[in-house]
């Protein structure tokens, strides 16, 4: 039995859960987790733009001149990709959701 399945039976027999939900309950507030840090990563970069609270925002920003292109295009690639990542931890989290029917 592979390690994992050893910690994940262990934990499940120590606090009388089923280890299907443990373990879907455990991914899911993994995903959610992760979710938190794209966030704030996004709103750490947006935060030193002020009045910008987008991509869209900042993109505006950067093509009117109001916002340097350096290192504003290097930020807002950062940003679309958290957004891409939020977007698919969002689908996963629902898949788990309804998984869980919660």
């Amino acid at each position: 039995m592979a390690t994992s399945e050893r910690l994940l039976t262990h934990v499940a027999e120590d606090l009388g859960v089923n280890k299907d939900e443990l373990l879907a309950e455990s991914l899911l507030e993994y995903l959610k987790s992760k979710k938190r840090d794209c966030m704030a990563e996004k709103f750490e970069i947006l935060s030193r733009y002020r009045n910008i609270s987008s991509s869209k925002e900042l993109e505006e920003a950067i093509k009117n001149g109001s916002v340097a292109e350096h290192p504003g295009w290097e930020d807002l690639i950062v940003i679309e990709n958290l957004d891409e990542k939020i977007k698919r931890l969002d689908k996963e989290i629902e898949n788990i959701e309804n998984l869980l029917g919660t």
